[in-house]
Formats: C-alpha cells, structure tokens, sequence
C-alpha cells in the first residue's frame, strides 16, 4: 500500500461519515489478525461476528481510524461513525473506483476465475502498476474492499465477482464499472439456487451492467448471446470478443497437448498462430491462459512477453498445484483440487487425470468429495461424474459423503477402491492401497471436509521428511 493511500477528509465525505479528518490511511482492513498500522478498520457485524468487539485492538495495532456505527467515549478521537458499516465501506469502494484512471478488468465464471486472475495478474507485472484482489475476494464485502484498497495511480486492477443468487453480478459490475469483463465460462455450479443453467447464465450477463461506454467484455464461445442482449451492448459501444474451441472464434484454442508438468499449446488469436508452454496440465489451464491472452491482446501490450510471464505461472493451493509426496516410503504425485467443486470442474479434473502420459505411473487415484449447491439436481450430478469415470483410465476411486454414494453406487466395480460417508474414514484403505509411483487427485467443494485427506497425506510426508 501507498504511504497516502487515502486522505481523511475524502474518507469522511465519501461515506458521509462524521468523526475526524485531519489524518492519513495507508490501507484498509476488516480483521484486526491481518491489520497494520496505517489502516481503517471497518467494524463490520454479522450473524456470527461483530467487529466493534475488536475497535480497541484495531486502535492498539496502530489503526489510523476505526469507522463504527457505536460511538465510544474514550476513543471518540479515532472513531467516524456511519449509520452501516458495510455500506460505508461500499461507498469508499466507489470513491476509490471514481478517482481511478487505469484500465478495470473483470472477471466471473462458473470456475477458474481466480486462476485467471492470478494469471492474468502475472502477465501483465511488467505493463505498468498492478492492483488485483487477494484470495477469492469476490463478493460484496470482499471487491468493495478490494476496489477501497486500489492505489490511485494503479494502471491495471484486476477484480473477480462471484455470485449465488440473481442480482449478485450485477451490483458487483455497477461497483466496479470494467473496461474489460470476461465470462470465462458457465457451468452448474449453484445451479441449486437457480431453476435451470439458462438461470446461471443470464446471472453471469449481468457483468454487461457495469462496463464502461466504450468498453470490451469477451465470451466463452459456449455462452449463447441473445440479440436483445447484443443490442444492448451495441447501444453502450461494447466490443464483443469471443474465446474458445470454436474456430471462427476470435481467440481459439487450435492445439493442445499435455504431460505432468507441461501443456504445449497452439492459438489463434484473430487468426494469428501463436505457440506456447504452460508448466501446468490440463485443457481447463489452457482455457484459461486463452483467456488471459485475449484480455492481454485487447490491452494492447506485448504478447511476446504475456507467454513468457505465462510459462512462470503456477497453480495456487487448492486449485491444482503438484506436489511430490512420501507416503510409507513410497514416492507418489498429489494434484491438490480441493478448493472447490461443480460439476464442470469435476469432469475437467477426470480429464486431466486420465490424459496425463500414463505410462510415468502405476496407478491414477481419484479421492472425491461431495458437490455441494446443485440442489434437486444433486443426485443426478453425481450419478453423472460416475459415468465418466467408468469411461476414463482412472483405476480407482475414493469418495466421501451423503451425495457422493449416488456416484459409488454408480461406478463400475474394477473403478471402486473406498466409499464412506465420513472422509476420515477413507484415509487409511487409501494409504494401504497407494503403490509407488501412483498418482492420486484431490477434489471436493471446500464443505465436503475432503481437505482433511491431504492434511493426512501431507502428515505422512512430513514423518517421512523428519525420519
């Protein structure tokens, strides 16, 4: 953060606020655990937490002012009081969107949204000064932070929106106003708080909302755009942009092929062949990067050096990063997906696993934990993810949990290695059945507690590293 990231007379006025001006704030924050001296501190409160619980911490860790809808005599110098905290920290999101000049990308998608940011983030750290989000801050709380945090001067800002209900991607657009959106794709994911995917994909549109006259947004060519939708673009000189399998798209992905560490990928970026390596597997990845190398074509800087900073990206935890692993001193890989789960994510992990060169490994191991938000439809996902499996190369499958019993009772018999309904209870059949040289991926929407595997496999590598 900047020395002067805000001045306290701006704050004041922008969330019409009332308390001290005369004062500066380097950064903002809503967790005294992560705060520094310099910052605001939002006393946000919620069902399970109230943030004025935490003022005289904030206070004591060097806050520059804490903003509360509680007064409070004896800190009354450090205190600008609102009438909602959450709102406040809205309004000075917009402020801090309105004072800013660079060019505002952002993103949403059913997966792979926080990859691509990252990817996107790592492209473009040569271009100019960089603002993105941290983690998955991608709902109200976490971009209107995020957008309060962004330096004046950034020349790039990158955003992720998330959203679980109609209306969410819209606000979100509207508070971040982009030059650039992206849909990177649409899948079933949540589809539980929707009556159909049509219902997902018209609350992805709703990211047209919020950008800019003038501005571009690019589509995953499965998305379906409608020409009222078209229209309304059109009447907003939004450039349209397509990426994908298509090849009549604008950026498509023309060849691929994968290796453990290693994606060789060849483009068309407006017919335009281009060749390039990601040190990471999977057609999903390489989707990705195809969309990162659209927004980058459309910003107009170097693609040259947009591949090379491409090559040095790596999976972010949870999210499929490799990792080589002693399990009772046998030497495995671990593909760790255990982030999160949908549907489309699923079956793109069954697909890295099973196009994986097979012939480096004894065994590909799949540990799945349950999809959670799918709703009425949650059986009949399950039941779905089976049917793949039985058609991939994959030897064996683990599962855990209530929903994951539609997928075992599903799998064919010489596919099926553990089921229980408690993940814990899958750890020691699997520790016993790992041979050396096995490959084993990890997936799970982060509820499911399939996370607790890993932490297993990872104590056994850790014993092994010890001895």
């Amino acid at each position: 953060m900047g020395k002067n990231l805000w001045k306290g007379d701006e704050v004041v006025t922008a969330i019409n606020g009332s308390g001290p001006s005369n004062w500066t704030a380097s950064g903002v924050s809503i967790d005294t655990r992560s705060l520094k001296k310099g910052d605001i501190f939002f006393a946000l409160s919620g069902p399970n937490y109230d943030g004025r619980q935490f003022i005289s911490s904030a206070i004591k860790k060097g806050a520059s002012v804490v903003v509360s809808n509680t007064p409070s005599i004896e800190l009354n110098d450090k205190i600008i009081i609102v009438n909602d905290v959450l709102s406040a920290l809205i309004a000075l999101g917009r402020a801090s969107r309105e004072r800013n000049k660079g060019k505002i990308i952002a993103i949403t998608g059913s997966s792979g949204k926080t990859t691509v940011k990252e990817m996107l983030a790592l492209s473009l750290r040569k271009f100019g000064k960089l603002h993105y989000s941290e983690a998955s801050y991608n709902n109200k709380i976490g971009v209107s932070l995020s957008l309060a945090r962004m330096p004046s001067d950034s020349d790039f800002s990158i955003y992720e929106l998330g959203m679980n209900h109609p209306g969410e991607i819209s606000f979100l657009s509207k508070l971040v106003k982009p030059n650039i959106a992206l849909i990177n794709n649409v899948g079933n994911a949540h589809i539980g708080f929707f009556d159909s995917k049509k219902g997902i994909e018209n609350a992805k549109l709703e990211i047209i909302d919020g950008v800019t006259i003038n501005g571009k947004i690019l589509f995953h060519d499965q998305l379906s755009i409608s020409e009222s939708i078209k229209k309304t673009l059109k009447q907003k000189n939004i450039e349209i942009f397509y990426f994908g399998d298509r090849r009549d798209s604008n950026f498509s992905l023309k060849k691929y092929q994968y290796f453990l560490n290693l994606s060789l990928i060849d483009v068309l970026i407006k017919s335009l062949k281009i060749s390039f390596n990601l040190n990471i597997p999977g057609k999903h990845m390489a989707m990705n990067s195809l969309a990162v190398i659209g927004i980058c074509n459309e910003l107009n800087v170097d693609l040259k050096i947009i591949i090379k900073e491409l090559l040095k990206f790596e999976p972010i935890k949870g999210r499929g990063n490799i990792s080589n692993y002693c399990v009772m001193g046998k030497g495995i890989k671990v593909i760790d997906e255990s982030y999160n789960a949908n549907p489309e994510s699923i079956i793109a992990s069954i697909n890295l696993l099973s196009e994986i060169n097979f012939l480096e490994f004894k065994n590909k191991i799949i540990i799945l934990g349950d999809m959670f938000e799918l709703g009425k439809l949650s059986k009949f996902f399950h039941i779905k993810m089976a049917s793949v499996i039985n058609k991939s190369n994959i030897n064996s499958v683990f599962c855990a949990g209530s929903e994951m019993l539609n997928l075992w009772n599903s799998l064919s018999i010489d596919k099926k290695g553990y089921y229980s309904s408690n993940p814990k209870d899958i750890i020691k059949p699997l520790i016993k059945k790992i041979k050396k040289n096995d490959i084993i991926l990890i997936k799970g929407s982060y509820k499911s507690g399939i996370k607790i595997v890993l932490n297993s496999l990872n104590e056994e590598n850790l014993k092994r590293k010890i001895v």
